[in-house]
């Protein structure tokens, strides 16, 4: 074995390059891979730009909530929660589609409107959340009415064809303002 080595050292001096070390290799290797960026505590994880994100978040993997209704100067601001249910990390980007529905399944009212800036794409860790804010306004401060409470929230989480339900909690639309934000990470701002 020694005279391997020699023999490969001598071959490699004489070419005036060195054969690179078995750390060494590995060390190119690992530069070469972004490390991971750790896990929030809300079971997300912020997508560096240079990465590539995991696969986009599917009807299997999801599950979807409504928390809790935030009030503030005339405002309505309530979470609308993706959780990640399966057991890989998974992506959402961008906007949610979401309608109200009643009590037979029909649609209350139009789809709420995109509203804010773009987010960048959330990782959601296996159980790990995020939301889009829905937002209307107080009874009266419009002169339109309010609509009737709807029985269900429905979703497509963003880029999907697909909907997620879950129950509505009494949420109604007033002054015809339903407006959706894009997917953040967490469970509420």
């Amino acid at each position: 074995m020694s005279v391997l080595l020699a023999a490969v050292a001598c071959r490699e001096g004489a070419a005036g390059r060195s054969a690179p070390t078995a750390s060494a290799a590995s060390s190119a290797t690992s530069a070469s891979k972004p490390a991971a960026a750790p896990a929030r505590r809300d079971g997300t994880t912020p997508s560096a730009s240079s990465t590539t994100p995991p696969s986009r978040c599917t009807g299997g993997r999801l599950s979807l909530s409504l928390g809790r209704v935030s009030p503030g100067a005339g405002n309505r601001y309530v979470p609308l929660v993706f959780t990640n249910t399966g057991t890989e990390s998974c992506s959402l980007n961008g906007y949610p589609g979401v309608t109200l529905l009643d009590s037979a399944g029909d649609r209350i009212g139009e789809p709420a409107q995109r509203q804010g800036p773009d987010a960048p794409t959330v990782t959601l860790e296996p159980g790990g959340s995020a939301y889009a804010a829905l937002h209307t306004v107080v009874e009266g401060v419009t002169d339109k009415p309010c609509s009737p409470r709807a029985a269900q929230v429905q979703a497509y989480p963003p880029g999907s064809t697909w909907a997620l339900r879950t129950p509505a909690n009494s949420f109604r639309v007033c002054g015809d303002i339903f407006e959706v934000s894009a997917v953040k990470p967490g469970r509420h701002p």
